[in-house]
């Protein structure tokens, strides 16, 4: 007499360049304190025979069906295998839970957070953050953490951002069958004097009024600044190397000066609000007047920046 048996065999998968490293995160089982059996969704899956008498001498199933053996479970969600036992003449049902999806990670300061936009927090030296990660299968086996472009490490406690500086900080999790989710990158900021660009605000050619485009980041800045309403910005504005010195330092007063209206016209404090336009005095790149630079070169000193020109007193 004999009966089958399902066995999961895996090879080495989940490779991936994350900062100075590759780390490794192979397919494996994961059973849960209920018994529950979990699989990673692109595992393989092999079948295996013994006979009854001797269930330790498992073979290999035979076939001359090269698509056989490996099997592959069809996608995310619970699949179940079923055979007849022989001695009771009943159906044994297995169910084994295919884990598709990697966890999903983010970053939750737990004290000292002054303002953020976007992945961007500005912190008090010493703040502390926490990771925050959920999975809805097979659960979190472990977060890892990166700072500045150093090697990941596994993060067990809050990190503490103790010194005065920028912090390129990239996070991301496993989960107990070994999907990896892609880094999540945040900037982690201990002072108030950088300047942050604000991606995809738009104006139209040689003019101050904001393209549509635009409204989208700003507006999260009017949910942002409402959420933290001790938090004060000096808006900027800067033009590429191209026209009149004179006229490109107008321009770009009167675009800081239009993305405050913005956000004054939608709730935002007057008071809470400066602008202020630096022309072509504070290029980021090479591309001064004089130099021959390709347009999208000359777009990047384009751009709109704030600072966090004040923090009041909560009290």
């Amino acid at each position: 007499m004999r009966y089958f048996f399902i066995s999961l065999i895996f090879g080495v998968a989940g490779l991936a360049l994350f900062g100075q490293e590759i780390t490794t995160h192979p397919p494996q089982l994961f059973v849960d304190s209920l018994g529950q059996v979990y699989t990673r969704a692109d595992a393989p899956a092999y079948l295996f025979l013994a006979p009854a008498e001797d269930q330790d001498k498992f073979v290999l199933a035979p076939s001359s069906d090269q698509a056989a053996n490996p099997m592959y479970w069809d996608g995310h969600g619970s699949h179940y295998i079923t055979h007849k036992d022989q001695k009771t003449n009943t159906n044994i049902r297995f169910r084994i839970l295919a884990d598709g999806f990697a966890p999903k990670t983010s970053i939750q300061f737990e004290n000292g957070l002054i303002f953020y936009l976007n992945n961007m927090y500005f912190v008090e030296s010493g703040a502390v953050a926490k990771a925050i990660t959920k999975d809805d299968m097979s659960g979190v086996s472990q977060v890892y953490i990166s700072i500045n472009e150093g090697t990941f490490s596994p993060l067990n406690e809050a990190k503490t951002f103790a010194h005065e500086g920028e912090y390129k900080v990239q996070i991301y999790a496993v989960d107990n069958v070994g999907n990896a989710e892609q880094p999540k990158e945040y900037k982690v900021t201990t002072t108030t004097e950088a300047a942050v660009k604000m991606d995809n605000i738009y104006f139209e050619t040689n003019s101050a009024t904001l393209s549509s485009r635009s409204y989208p980041e700003l507006n999260t800045l009017v949910k942002i600044l409402k959420e933290f309403p001790n938090v004060n910005l000096e808006i900027r504005a800067h033009t590429d190397s191209w026209g009149n010195p004179k006229y490109n330092l107008l321009l770009s007063e009167r675009r800081a000066q239009a993305a405050v209206d913005y956000l004054v016209a939608r709730g935002v404090s007057k008071s809470r609000l400066t602008a202020k336009g630096f022309g072509e005095t504070q290029l980021v790149n090479e591309c001064a007047k004089g130099v021959v630079c390709p347009a999208q070169k000359h777009a990047e000193n384009r751009r709109v920046e704030f600072v966090i020109s004040q923090v009041d007193d909560q009290n």
